[in-house]
């Protein structure tokens, strides 16, 4: 009977409702009827039929009714993409059809080819999956005394929540509220309250909540600490088979360089220059798949996290903190076992052998950045001359690597990154820019060599791995870029079509000793794609590497992990037959994609944490005046950025000298009547007009 509804459907091509299908399928009996509904049911839920508002079904022909996930902002609108493609669709809100960010959606298209230049609209026709269960919001008071929720979550905060059990909703609470109802049309939803996460001023629920909000754990499961609490706290030399496999570097000078407060160190290094003038670099890893074994529950838990999250004031860690801080962690003067990359280069960056290997180290010395870039200035510091004269072949070797990087064509957009000053309580008493000097960028260079080597190593082997992948950027993005930059007076010459990295370099090389070279660098950025996790190699553009992973921090991220756990597969246990491979094909495709949503997750939590801790800091500024200079213009306003990275937005109603118009193909306001334009990079001077930590918003007006 299910073939025959599902052909009956399709060759009518209309909705029919149940007396007519009854009629269609020659149904005389209550049995066959009871039958046929419960076919109905399953279909709809296989999403191979749909029901419209008239009770009537219809068949959901694939090439007409497509599957994909939308994505909706703070304006009510959103953008539909088809699963595994790059395509979007427009969908104006009246199409959304109570659909929320991130739901997965059958939509249709409004139309085949776009209109004036602008996306292909869609409509969406049912929600298969909610993406967003609950929400986070405060319970606040109106004017009639009735208690409402606001709603926090950044892209819901146009919808008026209604609580319908207001005897567990307390005026001031922070709350976990499920989403009972929605409605896109009208903004509106009733939500019922799961649990208070605490009041709205207790230090600490601000972050909390957010975390809620993007549904990241916060603790572990019983069962995850339990697994984690039978590690051996160290490492016993004691075992017979310790060294059976590993090798011993526990008189190697491997050092860890990390920032002040780090707490977990996932890498060691050392390097010696040979007589031959080549340089051994050897890059020691913590083997944290020797604890963390496959489908064990604290690997479960790793796939599902993705990564750890790093917040202003707190870390949320991937692993428990017995293995992150712990046994995993290369602790000075501890015995770690590790996985490691060994590389002989010569004098001009080029890998001349290579080996990948276990080993049993033991880290000589906790450095940080700030200590080995005080000895390369020659300033004084506590570390010993035999970890000093390994640090400066290890300069040697970097400078060597940075010059084959440059030349290479190594993008550098050379963007300030806020470093957050917080007190006991977690708020904001300082914002500076986050140092990047020598020792950061050798660290950075080293592990970027050894991410390359790992990956090629495997690629040449030909078997299932995951990468690190960046594409190069679109042709129609990078013609958008070059249109705006020839606005702003800059003639930019160059191809659009296969572009390499090392063109994108050398225009931002020529451009660095612009006045505005921040705004011209994040419009580069902006025109970027995106990195993920692959299962193919497609290279890493941004880096201008042919070949690119994620070996070197498996305490915090899960690919590194899965690629350690492969590496001892393939080159240690030289397990490789056609059901490994197979296994390992398809897990490799699973986690990549995995682990890119969880990473998607985590960056969008940590800029809303990052937004709300600005509008805090800013709270007590208003009044307060600030140099700043335009780096996004929209139709509602411009975006200024202050010096000290934090934004805020001058609405277009607060521009009262003139009235602005928006020309969207040079991305300026234009005064009707006075003709001041307002265009990227123009410095301006700014007004705090309003900042609102809950809505994690901040506003300024112009001056003059």
């Amino acid at each position: 009977m299910q073939n025959k509804i599902i052909e009956i459907l399709r060759a009518k091509n209309k909705p029919l409702d149940t007396i007519e299908l009854t009629t269609l399928l020659k149904i005389d009996n209550l049995e066959d009827n009871k039958q046929m509904l419960k076919i109905l049911v399953e279909l709809e839920n296989q999403n191979i039929i749909a029901v419209n508002s008239n009770h009537k079904f219809y068949y959901l022909n694939p090439k007409i009714y497509l599957q994909g996930v939308i994505s909706i902002n703070k304006k009510g609108f959103g953008f539909v993409k088809i699963n595994n493609s790059k395509e979007e669709y427009y969908v104006h809100q009246k199409d959304l059809n109570n659909a929320l960010d991130g739901d997965q959606v059958i939509f249709v298209l409004k139309s085949k080819s776009p209109n004036n230049g602008k996306k292909v609209e869609a409509r969406i026709v049912k929600i298969i999956k909610r993406n967003l269960e609950y929400i986070m919001g405060v319970v606040k008071k109106n004017k009639n005394n009735k208690k409402y929720l606001e709603v926090l979550n950044n892209k819901l905060q146009q919808y008026k929540a209604e609580i319908l059990n207001l005897k567990a909703a307390v005026e001031n609470t922070v709350v976990k509220a499920a989403i009972i109802k929605a409605n896109s049309n009208s903004n509106t939803m009733q939500v019922k309250i799961l649990e208070v996460i605490g009041n709205v001023k207790q230090p600490g629920v601000d972050i909390l909540t957010i975390l809620h909000e993007f549904n990241i754990k916060v603790k572990f499961d019983n069962e995850t600490l339990q697994e984690a609490n039978q590690i051996a706290p160290s490492v016993s030399l004691n075992d017979p088979l310790l060294f059976t496999t590993r090798k011993d570097l526990r008189d190697e000078l491997l050092v860890t360089i990390d920032g002040n407060d780090s707490k977990d160190f996932d890498d060691a290094i050392c390097v010696t220059e040979n007589q031959d003038g080549t340089y051994r670099l050897l890059v020691a890893i913590a083997d944290v798949a020797h604890y963390v074994t496959a489908n064990s529950f604290l690997d479960k838990e790793a796939f599902a996290r993705g990564c750890s999250v790093y917040l202003i004031d707190r870390v949320v860690p991937m692993l428990p903190e017995r293995l992150s801080n712990g046994i995993c962690s290369l602790n000075p003067h501890e015995i770690r076992l590790v996985m490691c990359c060994e590389i002989i280069i010569d004098k001009k960056g080029e890998v001349i052998s290579s080996s990948i290997f276990e080993g049993v180290m033991e880290s000589k010395a906790r450095l940080t950045y700030e200590n080995v870039n005080k000895l390369f200035k020659g300033e004084t510091t506590t570390i010993v001359p035999e970890i000093s004269n390994m640090l400066y072949q290890a300069r040697r070797l970097y400078k060597i690597l940075l010059t084959k990087k440059n030349h290479d064509g190594v993008i550098d957009f050379n963007l300030d990154e806020p470093k957050f000053i917080t007190n006991k309580a977690g708020k904001i008493i300082d914002i500076v820019n986050r140092p990047r000097d020598e020792a950061e960028k050798l660290i950075e260079q080293f592990m970027i060599r050894a991410n390359e080597t790992v990956a090629e190593t495997v690629f040449w082997m030909d078997l299932p791995f995951i990468y690190r992948v960046h594409d190069q950027p679109k042709e129609k993005k990078l013609r958008e870029l070059y249109t705006q930059l020839s606005l702003m007076g800059l003639n930019i010459k160059g191809k659009l079509e296969n572009i390499h990295s090392k063109d994108i370099q050398q225009v931002l090389d020529k451009l660095r000793d612009q006045e505005n070279f921040k705004v011209i660098s994040a419009l580069f950025l902006r025109s970027m794609e995106k990195a993920k996790y692959s299962a193919v190699n497609d290279g890493h553009f941004g880096l201008a590497s042919k070949c690119y992973t994620h070996f070197t921090s498996p305490i915090r991220r899960y690919p590194d992990l899965i690629v350690h756990r492969l590496l001892k597969e393939y080159l240690i246990n030289n397990k490789i037959n056609a059901k490994v491979i197979e296994k390992n094909r398809e897990f490799t495709l699973l986690a990549s994609e995995q682990s890119s949503n969880c990473e998607v997750k985590a960056m969008e939590c940590e800029r809303e944490v990052d937004q709300m801790k600005e509008a805090e800091y800013m709270e007590d500024k208003v009044g307060m005046t600030f140099p700043g200079i335009i780096l996004g213009i929209t139709a509602f306003g411009i975006f200024v950025q202050l010096e000290n990275t934090i934004e805020g937005l001058v609405h277009i109603s607060d521009l009262s000298d003139d009235f602005y118009i928006f020309d969207e193909k040079t991305l300026t306001l234009i005064g009707k009547r006075k003709k001041q334009r307002l265009t990227l990079g123009k410095r301006v001077k700014i007004k705090v007009k309003k900042a609102n930590k809950q809505l994690r918003q901040i506003d300024f007006t112009l001056i003059n």
